[in-house]
């Protein structure tokens, strides 16, 4: 299978891209970031380039479009939304556009558990619809407008596309910005770990490997014309969060203050989100928890937590 990734030189993109690689599966990368020393073959280029989308995918002729690229900070959404909503939104048509003229089997697309915000129930499957009333930030704006954008290619020219809504995700390669990062590498320096608020927002983190995971074997015939939840498995606050890190670098100090750049982000409250539908159809489950995946990050640094340390000796 032929598997071109967008935002293929991000974070998250070159998992997948590498996911996709370790499956037998030939890879090319298009990102505005990427250069010939890159890993994977690929194209430096803007995702709203709608003509020379079309003449890379016309020519390379992917089967498949594992479509990453856009702007994941919800922050810089919310202080830039006309630049967002350009790469979001404009880039995500422009990739749709692209893939219908070539002849595409299947765009997987990243979408985000923050759509969840325009949904009313407390028990969310793939089939609760969204609240016209609105999400209540940029970036969800944005995030549902991609799932609909899906939807109008495939009515009106047969495009199959997939679409992953995931939780947080974390792991090697994870850009400063994400918690989990935010949280080791000021542990590393001896603190103290910053959390925003009271902590008691809810996140079930998941891991890159196991999203990675997800995107490729959301190519299977069953994932056509699909939407997918995925969650990490186990919810804890930003607070437990927290303290799991402390502990891991012998208590280091926690403090707490407001951020005013974050109203309107993600609220899980008490809400149950079903994966069921991922396991049933696509025989997908998350396999690395929180102290697991915290653990093989700091392999991945070549650091080991302080407790780690003495115990070795």
């Amino acid at each position: 299978m032929r598997c071109l990734v967008t935002g293929g030189s991000g974070f998250i993109g070159r998992h997948v891209a590498r996911r996709c690689e370790s499956a037998g599966d030939e890879v090319m990368v298009l990102d505005n970031r990427w250069t010939p020393d890159d890993p994977f073959p690929g194209r430096a280029l803007d995702i709203t380039a709608k003509d020379e989308l079309v003449e890379l995918f016309t020519s390379w002729r992917p089967d498949a479009v594992m479509h990453l690229a856009g702007v994941a900070d919800a922050r810089a959404v919310l202080a830039d939304p006309v630049t967002a909503m350009d790469a979001n939104v404009t880039g995500t048509a422009a990739v749709l556009a692209a893939s219908a003229a070539a002849g595409v089997s299947r765009v997987v697309i990243a979408g985000s558990c923050w759509v969840y915000n325009a949904m009313r129930t407390e028990a969310i499957d793939e089939d609760e619809p969204f609240l016209p009333t609105g999400a209540g930030h940029f970036y969800t704006t944005s995030m549902i407008t991609k799932e609909l954008l899906a939807r109008d290619f495939a009515r009106l020219h047969g495009l199959q596309c997939t679409v992953l809504r995931y939780s947080p995700i974390y792991g090697p390669g994870m850009w400063p910005g994400l918690v989990v990062s935010a949280f080791l590498r000021a542990a590393a320096e001896g603190g103290p770990l910053t959390v925003f608020g009271d902590g008691s927002e809810r996140r079930a983190f998941l891991h890159a490997h196991d999203l990675a995971d997800a995107f490729h074997r959301a190519t299977a015939p069953v994932a056509a014309g699909q939407v997918y939840n995925l969650e990490g498995p186990e919810i804890i606050t930003t607070l437990e969060l927290a303290r799991k890190v402390s502990d891991l670098f012998g208590g280091v100090p926690i403090v707490h203050r407001e951020e005013p750049t974050r109203r309107g982000e993600l609220v899980y409250a008490q809400r149950f989100v079903s994966t069921e539908k991922a396991r049933r159809q696509l025989g997908w489950s998350p396999r690395i928890g929180i102290d697991e995946g915290l653990a093989l990050q700091l392999a991945a640094a070549g650091r080991t937590a302080p407790d780690a340390e003495a115990a070795s000796r």
